[in-house]
């Protein structure tokens, strides 16, 4: 067995496709031994370029931010989330929510990477709202954003996976809205390699993309108990039903319908999303940073037109 060793960005159900995949052992059926790890935040890229990692599971903003800063490139080869897996939670009820609803209130920010508030600024603007009238409460790691709302801070927090089933089910915070459906396709964590592994380690990338897809075509037909179950063992300290909760949701906005091809119009959208933001100033076109080869050989399908 050869050696994999996978970084992460964040240890959540929002990475299914890739504990699933392990946990299956389709890594193992392609002969590789896995680890996966997850260093500091913002720390996941540092493991590509220090041969810590073979390669990584990250947000593709991390290369297009490479990409303008002249740093070494970085190429996806799976997309593994197809949709925005972050949620808005409010302080009161909110059963009528509408994006407008967040102007003058102040938002707790998920503090950890810059892509789920680029993205929303966006989609905000396409659905009538203007971000710019938000309170945004910027840099604070996840726990201190759950205080913030407790302590009413906050209007409203912006979070992932499981945090919003574990705050919804102590009845410490409501549910207002996915992000998904207005943020729409985009490439938002990819499998990423170094440009050396794309081009010297071929089989490598074969490989992982082919275990992944079968992780994809897993997922595809059972229901959140049944991946829950799967994935106990990577979260031994959540509760099942809590991991099941987070699945079902993530599942249902459409997570993983569409990887591990790589769209060329999603890509673009979220270059333009991260434009838009001000985190970078000019988007890095499609075959600079993606090569969707491994997906195409994987699935059977034909090239990004």
């Amino acid at each position: 067995m050869s050696r994999l060793s996978v970084g992460v960005a964040f240890h959540s159900p929002f990475y299914t496709p890739l504990f699933v995949t392990n946990a299956l052992g389709y890594f193992k059926d392609e002969g590789f031994e896995t680890t996966i790890s997850v260093p500091p935040p913002g720390k996941t890229v540092d493991m590509l370029e220090d041969g810590s990692a073979d390669l990584i599971l990250s947000g593709v903003m991390r290369t297009f931010i490479l990409a303008e800063r002249g740093g070494p490139k970085m190429i996806a080869i799976a997309e593994v989330n197809s949709r925005d897996g972050f949620f808005i939670l409010s302080r009161t009820p909110t059963p009528n929510f509408s994006w407008t609803d967040l102007e003058g209130k102040r938002l707790a920010l998920f503090g950890l990477a810059p892509t789920p508030w680029m993205c929303l600024q966006t989609a905000m603007r396409e659905q009538g709202a203007d971000p710019a009238k938000v309170q945004v409460l910027e840099g604070l790691d996840v726990g201190q954003g759950i205080e913030a709302l407790k302590s009413g801070r906050a209007d409203y927090l912006q979070t992932g996976q499981p945090v919003v089933e574990q705050l919804i089910g102590d009845g410490v915070a409501h549910f207002a809205s996915a992000q998904a459906p207005i943020v729409k396709r985009v490439p938002y964590s990819s499998f990423i390699v170094t440009e050396e592994t794309r081009t010297k380690r071929p089989a490598l990338c074969a490989a992982v993309v082919r275990a992944l897809a079968r992780g994809f075509a897993w997922i595809a037909p059972n229901d959140g108990d049944a991946i829950a179950e799967a994935l106990a063992p990577a979260f031994p300290g959540v509760p099942r039903v809590v991991v099941a909760a987070a699945v079902s949701r993530l599942k249902a906005q459409g997570m993983w319908d569409d990887g591990p091809r790589q769209d060329r119009g999603a890509f673009d959208r979220l270059g333009s999303m991260l434009v838009n933001g001000g985190l970078i100033k000019r988007a890095a076109p499609y075959d600079d940073l993606n090569d969707d080869r491994f997906a195409q050989q994987a699935v059977g399908g034909k090239a990004t037109p």
